[in-house]
């Protein structure tokens, strides 16, 4: 009975490792900073509003602090088996000096969230079209 029980072991052991041995695919870094001759408050704002506007419908305003330049979102996508409600990027607005402002997402691991990308390309849109008016 104990060479059973030893069997069953291993043979549980061995398919647990085996599903913990996976190989995820490396995402590279979001790891563009946009800057522009804006004023921070302007800045911030069209930052806002363009991360508000839904470019990306699953992603909703999470938190913002317009003292520390911060605005965080949440992927809202319940229905996916990747957890993707748990990713989280927070973008940071920052004053470069007294005319230029940039835009970046906050260095570490939002850098590697799906969908960083998209949303940093609304913001450059955005921010962009704010320029030339």
């Amino acid at each position: 009975m104990t060479h059973v029980r030893r069997f069953v072991l291993v043979l549980v052991l061995g398919i647990a490792l085996t599903g913990c041995n996976t190989v995820s695919k490396v995402l590279p870094p979001n790891d563009e900073t946009l800057v522009y001759k804006m004023p921070y408050d302007v800045t911030y704002l069209r930052t806002l509003e363009a991360l508000n506007s839904k470019p990306a419908p699953e992603w909703d305003l999470e938190d913002t602090d317009m003292t520390k330049g911060t605005i965080r979102v949440r992927n809202m996508n319940y229905s996916n088996l990747d957890d993707a409600d748990f990713r989280i990027i927070t973008f940071v607005v920052k004053r470069v000096d007294s005319e230029t402002t940039s835009v970046s997402i906050l260095p570490g691991k939002d850098q590697h969230v799906p969908g960083g990308d998209l949303l940093l390309k609304t913001i450059g849109e955005r921010l962009g079209r704010e320029v030339k008016a």
